[in-house]
């Protein structure tokens, strides 16, 4: 009693659409929305072959037949996709027997049956089907992903610690090069000072060489004009071994930290500077507490108050102008030493002032970007202090805490 029910229910779900076929497999019967599976401009208006609906059942006449026939009662063909996005299952059944005045007929005479083809909509069925394979698929390849990314990790960390010892010691090889180059660079600067330093004295040595000749073939050299000049040599001389001593001491590295005072420690360098800078007009100015000592390494920090002052030097030499000035200041803020190395050279470019420390970083054609990385490693590294660099009015200011 609920057959119809049911039909009418499967019907108005439109989860089936329906062909009634003829024994010569023509369309003589069809529901309203089949045409969502094929296109309406394929139905003509006489025989409407099923093989031209549905292609899919080409060469299938046989197993047609066998339904008409009563040898087989049905025929599935699952999964069909139909244009535009339609997933169906083509299920074909044997049709009832027409009642015919003509009883001779035999029992499975073909003409008396006909086949009923339901379009049965799968879409969502197998969208959600596909889904569920694609996302297997997925979790299976990025399983296996994994599993290679574990694995190349546990290779990884079993050579972690070799790779790490081998970029340290590489790291460490490529600071003490750095570190000669720049030693390198200043011993030069320093070679050239100590030449400017002894040009005077040699001078100076030359000319009583020639008076004390002179006067001796003369033979007015007595004893006090000859004990006069000697002293005057060996002070000549005194002041040219107190510059080698003053070298060696500045470029042999401090083994160990110790206590020292700042005004003499920068004043030793000066003095080897003095000459040179005044040569090339510039005027250097050491001021302040006299009585401030830090803990540390003197010849290194000597070494940064060099390489800040070629800095300024460079400055100079590039605009020079009639006031060149840098000067030195010492004092005690907060508790802690402060050294400021000004100059009036014009400023760092905005552009260049935040990089200034970095490795390589230099403004010059023929620098190696050394000097002042190594004074910021010395600095905040080696002594636990900090070096900054500021513009100032006129030009730049370099300040040193210990």
């Amino acid at each position: 009693m609920y057959t119809q029910n049911i039909l009418n229910a499967i019907y108005a779900n439109h989860l089936y659409e329906y062909c009634i076929i003829d024994q010569n497999f023509n369309v003589i019967e069809h529901s309203d929305k089949v045409f969502n599976y094929y296109s309406k401009d394929a139905l003509k208006e006489t025989e409407n072959s099923i093989f031209d609906l549905l292609p899919e059942l080409f060469g299938m006449e046989v197993q047609l037949q066998a339904i008409l026939d009563g040898v087989q009662t049905s025929l599935v063909i699952p999964h069909i996709f139909k244009e535009p996005d339609y997933y169906v299952n083509i299920l074909i059944h044997a049709g009832e027997k027409e009642h015919q005045k003509n009883i001779s007929h035999s029992k499975h005479n073909p003409q008396n049956k006909k086949l009923i083809l339901l379009l049965e909509n799968v879409t969502e069925m197998t969208n959600i089907q596909q889904r569920v394979i694609q996302i297997a698929n997925e979790k299976a390849l990025l399983l296996q992903e994994l599993a290679e990314k574990n694995k190349q990790l546990q290779i990884f960390n079993e050579h972690m610690q070799e790779l790490v010892d081998e970029e340290i010691k590489k790291n460490l090889e490529k600071q003490k090069m750095v570190e000669l180059q720049s030693r390198h660079s200043q011993m030069g600067e320093i070679i050239g000072m100590i030449t400017h330093q002894w040009k005077q004295p040699l001078n100076a040595i030359n000319i009583i060489a020639n008076v004390l000749k002179l006067k001796y073939h003369k033979g007015t050299l007595n004893s006090n004009v000859f004990d006069s000049k000697i002293d005057t040599l060996l002070k000549q001389t005194d002041y040219m071994n107190e510059t080698v001593d003053v070298f060696q001491r500045f470029f042999k590295p401090s083994k160990e930290k110790v206590e020292f005072n700042l005004f003499k420690t920068i004043h030793i360098i000066l003095n080897l500077l003095e000459h040179e800078y005044a040569l090339k007009h510039i005027h250097l100015v050491l001021k302040g507490d006299q009585a401030i000592s830090v803990y540390g390494y003197p010849n290194e920090y000597n070494q940064v108050i060099l390489a800040i002052l070629n800095n300024a030097k460079d400055a100079f030499l590039t605009k020079p102008h009639d006031t060149m000035h840098i000067g030195i200041s010492i004092e005690n803020k907060d508790g802690k030493s402060l050294v400021t190395v000004t100059d009036n050279a014009g400023g760092i470019s905005e552009d260049i002032i935040d990089n200034i420390f970095d490795l390589y970083m230099t403004t010059k054609s023929q620098g190696s970007g050394l000097g002042l990385n190594i004074a910021k490693s010395v600095i905040e590294l080696s002594m636990q202090g900090k070096l900054s660099v500021e513009n100032v009015e006129n030009g730049a200011k370099f300040s040193i805490v210990l």
